[in-house]
């Protein structure tokens, strides 16, 4: 279920046509290899014309409506400008958790990485998010609050990880124990879209209550902020009792199975 408010219901509708673009050129290149023969160059390219691909229509066709706003108070930046946002502080401050914790691996030859973690998926990321915002947002639409709503976030960070961790990729993506990630990663996850739903939400979602730009970048920090919060908690609290954290190994073995 789109949002009723029409410039707020253009994104989404060109974000989920997006996410039959992206999603198929991406299986293509995971699936058929190349993206186990690409070094830097290749998987920024992709990484970046992902991102784009996300990004620069939205905020090059706004409704009609929009377009007589600033740019900072128009529906579609604030929209982009969250996604992205979310995109690349996960990244930054998630990752590490998803290696010593999750004990994740990625096998993608990049040498350009931010703590071990190839730079060309944060771009990549964004694509990913956008796709979540529409589906995230359209699912609490259609739960009117009810308890599914809630469970949306983590059945999208479980669909996330089972398509991601599928044997077709072992080589580029995978979980030293995927039982594991299933469960455990799974609520971490999940955790990260139940503080961004209400971010993403409070989006313009009806015409007749905007949100400001300042306002949008406030709950941006805050959204962060939860999930690190939580984050820490899960890691020093919770995760030492059901596995072992192992700050030292991060990524530097690549894909187990190789």
């Amino acid at each position: 279920m789109l949002s009723p408010n029409p410039a707020r219901r253009r994104v989404e509708r060109y974000w989920l046509i997006y996410t039959a673009v992206w999603g198929g050129l991406a299986a293509l290149v995971m699936l058929t290899g190349l993206a186990e023969a690409w070094g830097d160059l290749e998987l920024m390219i992709m990484g970046v014309a992902f991102a784009l691909g996300a990004v620069v229509p939205p905020l090059a066709r706004p409704h009609p409506a929009d377009r007589k706003l600033p740019i900072l108070e128009r529906t579609s930046f604030k929209l982009v400008g969250s996604v992205v946002g979310l995109s690349f502080l996960m990244n930054y401050f998630c990752t590490p958790y998803f290696f010593d914790v999750l004990h994740m691996r990625f096998g993608f030859r990049a040498s350009i990485t931010i703590e071990d973690n190839p730079v060309f998926l944060y771009f990549m990321t964004v694509a990913y998010f956008a796709t979540y915002c529409v589906l995230l947002c359209g699912a609490w639409r259609l739960a009117r609050g009810r308890v599914v709503g809630f469970l949306v976030p983590f059945l999208v960070a479980f669909l996330e990880t089972v398509l991601n961790a599928n044997p077709f990729m072992k080589r580029l993506f995978c979980f030293d124990d995927l039982p594991f990630m299933l469960w455990f990663g799974t609520l971490s996850y999940g955790f990260c879209f139940v503080f961004a739903l209400p971010m993403w939400m409070r989006i313009d979602d009806s015409e007749k209550a905007r949100a400001p730009a300042g306002r949008v970048g406030v709950e941006l920090l805050a959204c962060m902020m939860a999930i690190v919060i939580v984050f820490v908690f899960l890691r020093h609290l919770l995760a030492p009792h059901v596995t072992e954290v192992r700050i030292q190994e991060r990524n530097r073995g690549g894909c187990l199975e190789r």
